[in-house]
């Protein structure tokens, strides 16, 4: 009998909302993707908080992020929600579905990941009118968009902390503020637990009732408002959910996530709930909490291991095949089916090196990659700016602005339309099962299946023959062609013979 982390599980009383798996998600960090509105965008100025003056440096587009000398998170390039508004036909024409933006509310930084004001879109950004409009967009090209909420903890300057002490009633300030104990001070001392110990970072305390009330339960609570009209938001990803909870160590924690996806399932019962996880994730994706992590762990983790030879610290390591195939299997095996469905594969992110880059640059490599990405199990996100070669290293490198000029020019946009256009015209590698049909030293195949439509997924190392046994899928002999060119290839017995390349991703549909 095999352990219980391989069983086939089904929950059938909180599934995930069924649109996901059918998207292609695209995910853009706002401040690099698009300038449509310069007259808007961040000048150079000194800003202070608390005792520290911080100067926010304006740069121009496509310069390297990261050279200024004080921080990288107060370079500006003036990345606007008018400038993704102006290339939603480029989206639409790529073939993406669905927007995952990164956080758009008011901060003093270019990630937003330092709330200052959670009702309110950054001014650097636009209005909230222009998201308003921009969801409308959106949702008029039957298209979806997901927000990033960051409630694990505040900026310094939100008015419930407020260091500057700009409305007198301020927790750092006051020890009888009614927001005190939104966060974590030590007696009435201005001592307070920080984020990973960074101070510009307060952590919420949910143990307070009156702070559960305002991101979750009241009826214009933060996760609720950006739910409703008029800006009717599709789901949330949710920033280190894993984290938060009441007082140090992230208590109760699954109790809030749990509470978290019953507040946005009461506004839209088809909303997507999110969850940001490095690691492994399984506690938080059986159904009552979460509908889907982003799959470092099942899926870019190993991806990366196997082709760019290195592990989530960037340190050496070496997989083989099978040793790939049993990662992938068994990390997907720990979730109900639909729940796997629903995970965010990606191969990077803004929190990651681009994967083009870990790979110096090998093109056999990247595009054996993206073509996992959009066959294997769980939903594909591009990363801005991969579809035409986007390059970068370790957070900040990985946040360049969008090299627009190579639209007309890059080799690998028709690449990834063309892969964007199979995902979208093949429902079995949507929603259908997996089934893995081989996987050895040299090569590795697999099937994506649902009822009579069938798509086999096949590359190996080298340069070799081999013989695909479809006779696991009940197929005796018939036609297959490819995908991505028009060959056709006849299979009898019950086996493919087929020529691989190395490195090269055969995605193959069954015609007969």
């Amino acid at each position: 009998m095999p352990g219980r982390e391989f069983h086939f599980k089904v929950n059938t009383v909180n599934e995930p909302p069924e649109w996901v798996s059918e998207q292609v998600f695209y995910q853009i960090f706002p401040e690099r993707f698009c300038n449509g509105n310069p007259a808007i965008s961040p000048k150079t100025e000194t800003i202070k908080v608390g005792e520290r003056e911080y100067e926010k440096v304006s740069k121009q587009w496509g310069e390297l992020p990261g050279s200024y000398d004080g921080s990288a998170s107060r370079e500006f390039f003036g990345g606007d929600l008018a400038g993704i508004r102006s290339k939603l036909d480029y989206l639409q024409e790529l073939g993406v579905t669905a927007l995952y933006l990164n956080p758009i509310f008011a901060s003093h930084t270019n990630h937003k990941y330092d709330t200052n004001d959670y009702y309110k879109v950054d001014s650097g950004f636009g209005t909230n009118e222009e998201f308003a409009e921009l969801s409308k967009e959106i949702h008029q090209r039957d298209m979806r968009v997901i927000l990033d909420a960051v409630v694990n903890h505040t900026s310094v300057s939100n008015e419930w902390f407020d260091i500057n002490d700009t409305n007198g009633k301020g927790a750092y300030h006051h020890p009888d503020s009614e927001y005190r104990d939104y966060y974590l001070f030590d007696g009435e001392s201005s001592n307070y637990s920080g984020w990973k110990g960074i101070d510009s970072l307060p952590v919420l305390n949910f143990n307070n009732s009156q702070l559960k009330n305002k991101i979750y339960q009241d009826d214009d609570s933060v996760i609720r408002h950006w739910l409703k009209a008029p800006y009717h938001i599709d789901g949330w990803r949710f920033d280190v959910i894993h984290m938060l909870g009441e007082g140090e160590g992230a208590v109760n924690n699954a109790h809030y996530v749990s509470e978290f996806r019953k507040a946005v399932k009461q506004e839209n019962p088809i909303a997507y709930v999110l969850g940001e996880h490095f690691f492994e994730a399984t506690q938080w994706l059986q159904g009552d909490q979460e509908d889907g992590a982003m799959n470092y762990y099942g899926f870019a983790h190993p991806v990366r291991a196997f082709l760019a030879e290195c592990d989530i610290a960037y340190d050496p390591i070496s997989l083989s095949i099978p040793e790939l195939s049993n990662w992938l299997l068994e990390s997907k095996a720990k979730l109900p089916w639909k729940n796997q469905l629903s995970q965010l594969n990606q191969l990077d992110s803004h929190d990651t090196s681009r994967f083009l880059t870990l790979l110096d640059g090998d093109e056999k490599k990247m595009k054996l990659a993206a073509s996992l990405l959009f066959t294997y199990v769980g939903t594909p996100c591009l990363y801005y700016g991969t579809e035409v070669g986007l390059e970068g290293g370790g957070d900040p490198d990985c946040r360049r602005c969008f090299p627009w000029e190579r639209v007309e020019s890059s080799d690998w946009l028709s690449f990834f339309k063309q892969l964007i256009s199979i995902r979208t015209t093949c429902p079995e590698l949507q929603r259908g099962a997996f089934m893995l049909l081989d996987a050895t030293e040299e090569y590795m195949a697999f099937a994506r299946v649902l009822g009579d439509e069938k798509t086999i997924v096949v590359f190996g190392l080298k340069s070799r023959e081999v013989e695909i046994p479809l006779w696991k899928l009940g197929m005796e002999q018939g036609q297959i062609g490819s995908l991505i060119d028009d060959e056709r290839y006849s299979f009898n017995n019950g086996e493919l013979i087929l020529q691989l390349d190395p490195l090269q991703a055969r995605i193959l549909k069954v015609t007969s």
